[in-house]
């Protein structure tokens, strides 16, 4: 891995969230697609897929509580329906987008050439990691906050 650009991608995310990782290879696996692992494993041990696996969770648990506790008067399967309007991969998608995060990822040069850097399935994923190592690496408190910042509008559109 080339570690200057390595440098930049987590110092990029770092500046859209305004935070710093107290530790950067939480960070740096949160950006590290499977396919980097494939083609260069020396340098990428792991991708990024248990982070995303947590960050899923959380990501669930975050717009649960807030449709809870903002639509008090919506039975469970309205609260049930509206989490998976905004929990989808269209729409963290277009979130991970607005972060730049393709930009971001460390990825093979086959899925790179493929338009990795753009499928959905790939952003979402990222969006997803991200939030594990944030939670890993800043406590449930701040992950919860950035979490809640970058889904607020969909939030509010779905609300």
């Amino acid at each position: 891995m080339n570690t200057k650009a390595g440098s930049r991608h987590e110092a990029a995310v770092e500046q859209r969230l305004s935070i710093s990782f107290a530790d950067r290879g939480l960070l740096s696996l949160a950006l590290t697609h499977p396919s980097a692992v494939n083609e260069d494993p020396s340098s990428f041990s792991s991708s990024n897929q248990r982070l995303e696996f947590l960050g899923d969770a959380y990501i669930d648990f975050v717009v649960a509580w807030e449709l809870y506790s903002r639509l008090t008067q919506m039975n469970e399967g309205e609260l049930t329906e509206l989490r998976s309007a905004i929990v989808r991969g269209e729409t963290l998608a277009r979130v991970a987008r607005s972060l730049s995060l393709g930009s971001c990822l460390y990825m093979g040069q086959g899925e790179e050439r493929g338009g990795g850097r753009e499928r959905e399935s790939n952003l979402t994923a990222a969006l997803e990691a991200l939030v594990g190592a944030l939670l890993l690496d800043q406590g449930a408190d701040i992950a919860y906050d950035i979490t809640l910042v970058l889904l607020r509008p969909e939030l509010e559109r779905a609300i």
